[in-house]
Parts: structure tokens; C-alpha cells; sequence
């Protein structure tokens, strides 16, 4: 290495060493005001945060994804009718290839609420596991509840697979290469296989988009937790949850970069 170039790597870390010794400092601070001031916080926040959200979920958590559901489904039928109807129209002619690039970035948006829709679907389960019936007192609104309820959870799950199967069918046929169906438990793997080198690449700078992402959410799930622990009492396992997420994708992240760097 020349050293023109390691005088270029000492300038770098230099320049850069100064807004970091910034940032720990800050960091520094807040972190020892918030410790000077957590009994006090605790006091203010200890009981009225769990409360309030443990009000607004018992309210929402019966018929969340029941309503979400629904707006996803009529949403989703209306985008990709009119996707189909653009779709047949450019059959005829063939000759506008941005007519293609829009109707895929309406069918990857569906794709996006109905992936949406369904975590939600699941978050809203767990959490209306834990408040179920949700209210003791009106036996005929705890029965409404439950089954708008499990309703909206089975129609959450059902219907996005279904939207998904609509469009994974509807992008096959746009772009001919493309192969697997959603029902396959190896579905991942054989679309990866049949895409070309441009799809491939636009989900490899995805997927390393997500994994600065999901990065920078453990860290900051990591400061909540911690802080958590000290207002509410959130015990060790919220931390222990997000440290294995954290490892998990670090490690599955660093072993596939390794793998395809000998693959060169």
C-alpha cells in the first residue's frame, strides 16, 4: 500500500473521529440526565403510559384487523384491476415500456400493505390474546369482540395470501422468466433462481437497505428497552428478544457476504 494512500486513511478517520468523539459526547449527556432524573420520570410515566396504551388497545385491538383487512382488500382489487385493464391495453401494441414500469410499482405497493397488513394482523393477535375478552362486564359486546376478533384475524391472513398470489401470477405474466408459486414452501428460492441479473441486483441493494435498517432499529429497540426496564419494569427478556434478532441478522448477513465473496 502506498503511502500516499494511508495518508488518505489516517485523513479520513480523522476527519470523521471528530463528529464521533461529538456524538459519544452527547450521548454522555443524555444518558446522565436521564439517570439523574429516572426516579422522577418513573413517578411521572410509571403507571400513566401502560395505562394509556392499555386503554387504546382494548378499544382498537377487537376490530383493527378486521378494518384493516377490508381496506387492504378493496384497495388492492381496485389497483390491480386497473393494472390488469393497462396491462391488456399495452398487449396490443408493446410499445411503451413504461406503462410496464408503472403497473409493477403498483403491484409492489399492493405487496407492501398486504406485508404490512399481515404483521399487523399478527401484532394485533398477540396483543388481543393477552386482553381477551377484552371487556367483563357486557357478555353480548364480549362476544361481538371475540368474533370480530378472530374474524379479522382469518380474513387478515387469508386474504393476503391471496393478493399475494394475484400478483406474484400477474408479475409471471409480465415478465415470462419468472417462476414459483406462493404455495411452494421453496417459493424464495425458485423466484431468486428465475430472476434476471437487474432484479437480482435491485434485491440485493434492498435487502442490504433492510439490513441498515433493521440495524439501526435494535439499536434504538435496544435504548427503549433499557430505558423500559428502569420506568416499567420490562425485565430482561424485551432485551434478550431484540439482541437474538440483532445476531440473527448479523451473523445470517455476514455469512451470506462471505459465501458470495468466494463466489466472485
Amino acid at each position: 500500500m502506498s503511502d500516499n494512500r494511508v495518508n488518505e486513511i489516517k485523513k479520513e478517520d480523522k476527519k470523521a473521529f471528530k463528529g464521533f468523539v461529538i456524538i459519544v459526547v452527547i450521548s454522555g449527556i443524555i444518558g446522565g440526565i436521564f439517570g439523574a432524573t429516572s426516579v422522577s420520570l418513573k413517578e411521572v410515566l410509571g403507571d400513566s403510559v401502560p395505562n394509556l396504551l392499555g386503554n387504546i388497545f382494548s378499544a382498537i385491538t377487537p376490530y383493527a384487523s378486521l378494518v384493516l383487512s377490508i381496506l387492504v382488500i378493496i384497495i388492492s382489487t381496485i389497483v390491480y384491476k386497473n393494472s390488469r385493464k393497462e396491462f391488456d391495453i399495452w398487449k396490443e401494441t408493446e410499445e411503451d415500456d413504461d406503462v410496464i414500469d408503472k403497473i409493477e410499482d403498483k403491484l409492489s405497493y399492493i405487496m407492501l400493505f398486504t406485508s404490512v397488513n399481515m404483521i399487523l394482523g399478527f401484532f394485533f393477535f398477540g396483543i388481543g390474546s393477552m386482553l381477551l375478552p377484552f371487556n367483563n362486564e357486557n357478555i353480548a359486546l364480549v362476544i361481538i369482540n371475540v368474533i370480530c376478533f378472530m374474524s379479522g384475524f382469518l380474513l387478515c391472513t387469508v386474504s393476503s395470501i391471496l393478493i399475494q398470489k394475484k400478483i406474484v401470477n400477474f408479475e409471471k405474466e409480465i415478465n415470462p422468466l419468472l417462476k414459483g408459486s406462493v404455495y411452494d414452501v421453496k417459493f424464495s428460492k425458485k423466484w431468486m433462481d428465475s430472476c434476471d441479473e437487474a432484479i437480482k441486483l435491485g434485491i440485493y441493494k434492498s435487502a442490504y437497505k433492510s439490513y441498515i435498517a433493521v440495524s439501526t432499529t435494535c439499536a434504538i429497540l435496544w435504548v427503549l428497552c433499557v430505558l423500559g426496564s428502569q420506568l416499567w419494569d420490562f425485565g430482561v427478556m424485551p432485551i434478550v428478544m431484540v439482541i437474538i434478532i440483532w445476531i440473527v441478522q448479523t451473523i445470517s448477513y455476514c455469512i451470506a457476504s462471505i459465501k458470495y465473496s468466494k463466489t466472485k
